[in-house]
């Protein structure tokens, strides 16, 4: 019983340990450094960087965020974190 309990939370544990990431078809990270600075500034007031605004600006541009741990698929790319 101890082990599948240790099991389970090393389970949980490194589940949340991946970084999340950026994809949309056929997009570029020429594109995704474009998109993500103008959402950045489309996002920011006052000096300070509204991350569910950043967050919403890429969406509403069809990319997707998702949780990767290394390796990192390819067409996905980093964002402001």
């Amino acid at each position: 019983m101890a082990r599948i309990l240790t099991v389970v939370t090393m389970a949980l544990a490194l589940g949340g340990c991946g970084l999340h990431y950026w994809s949309r078809a056929d997009a570029s990270l020429d594109t995704f450094n474009r998109e993500s600075a103008a959402c950045a500034k489309e996002s920011t007031t006052s000096g300070a960087l509204d991350r569910d605004r950043y967050r919403d600006c890429l969406k509403g541009r069809g990319w997707i965020r998702a949780q990767h741990q290394p390796p990192i698929p390819a067409g996905w790319y980093r964002g402001i974190e």
